[in-house]
């Protein structure tokens, strides 16, 4: 069963990351990196500051140790322990894929920190913003954003998939977190009252 799973993951993976075409490669290996994501990430911040005012302090910290917390739980636990190799280091594979300007990565595969975490930021904002046009963009960067690694060969289908189911699921529980925060503030805040009174 695992293997006909895995057979469908790299069918997939490799599917897409031969849809290739020139205006993509451009796209796709620009998106993929660091700046890209900065970029992004000081959109999200400007969008809590503009919608939240002094209330956003509390939601841009609950989504940075979202993003901190799923990136640790990958890096330090999940991607040493299943030690997936990554498309572009499966020999087996090299000769099928389109590597785009020698564009690879070293470390292990399974699950993606980029689909993780832009998921992570996508639910987040989603939830905490509740701005349709703004949830369409960040949830449209996060498929494109990690879309990118399987187009570039460094992610199979499932390391997204899955990543992605992680990052969301992280993202609601630091948007719990945040709440039962702010509860605790508010009853913090009552209890002062009463005791002034």
């Amino acid at each position: 069963m695992f293997e006909f799973i895995e057979d469908i993951d790299i069918k997939i993976s490799l599917f897409i990351n031969n849809l290739h075409c020139e205006i993509l490669d451009f796209l796709m290996f620009h998106i993929t990196h660091w700046y890209c994501s900065c970029l992004i990430y000081a959109a999200v911040i400007f969008a809590f500051i503009a919608i939240k005012k002094q209330q956003c302090w509390q939601d841009i910290l609950f989504l940075t140790l979202a993003v901190i917390f799923v990136s640790i739980i990958i890096s330090v636990f999940i991607k040493p322990n299943v030690a997936r190799l990554r498309p572009c280091n499966t020999a087996e594979l090299q000769s099928m894929l389109h590597i785009v300007k020698k564009y690879t990565a070293s470390s292990f595969s399974f699950v993606s920190s980029h689909a993780a975490t832009s998921f992570a930021i996508a639910i987040f904002v989603h939830t905490c913003l509740r701005k349709k046009s703004i949830s369409i963009l960040i949830f449209l960067w996060a498929f494109i954003y990690s879309y990118s690694r399987i187009y570039l060969g460094v992610h199979f289908f499932g390391d997204v998939l899955c990543g992605a189911f992680l990052g969301i699921l992280c993202g609601k529980i630091f948007i719990k977190l945040s709440l039962l925060s702010v509860k605790n503030k508010s009853k913090n805040c009552h209890c002062e009252l009463r005791n002034r009174k």
